[in-house]
């Protein structure tokens, strides 16, 4: 309900994706729940794939990019261009390769978006 995609995610499902309500998925972002090992002599998924999830009113930047097993809590953000190796605390503002925490969202966010869709061309 209410989330919005940019233009040019992907969203890779393969292990299991929950999105929350009110999310911002800016463009290029790529979530994955799966990944080849590269230690792997035939080059097989990894064992280590998982679940992605994404709180409500989550915003990812463009070209964010989340890897398998990620929790992205409530409220997060996730700046343009990092990319996210491990767990976002709640309103926590992340940034970086890999993303660390470099500032907190206000807890009291109340935001709906009931826009309708629009293609970007």
């Amino acid at each position: 309900m209410g989330t919005i995609v940019g233009d040019n995610v992907l969203l890779d499902a393969r292990r299991g994706l929950t999105i929350g309500k009110n999310v911002n998925f800016s463009s290029n972002v790529s979530v994955y729940t799966l990944q080849h090992d590269h230690r792997s002599p035939t080059f097989s998924c990894s064992p280590d794939g998982g679940n992605v999830a994404i709180g409500d009113r989550v915003w990812i930047g463009c070209n964010v990019v989340i890897l398998p097993g990620v929790t992205i809590g409530e409220g997060a953000v996730c700046c343009s261009g990092c990319v996210v190796t491990k767990d976002v605390e709640p309103y926590a503002v992340v940034a970086g390769i890999p993303a660390k925490k470099v500032n907190e969202r206000p807890h009291d966010l109340r935001y709906e978006f009931k826009g309708k869709t629009v293609r970007l061309y």
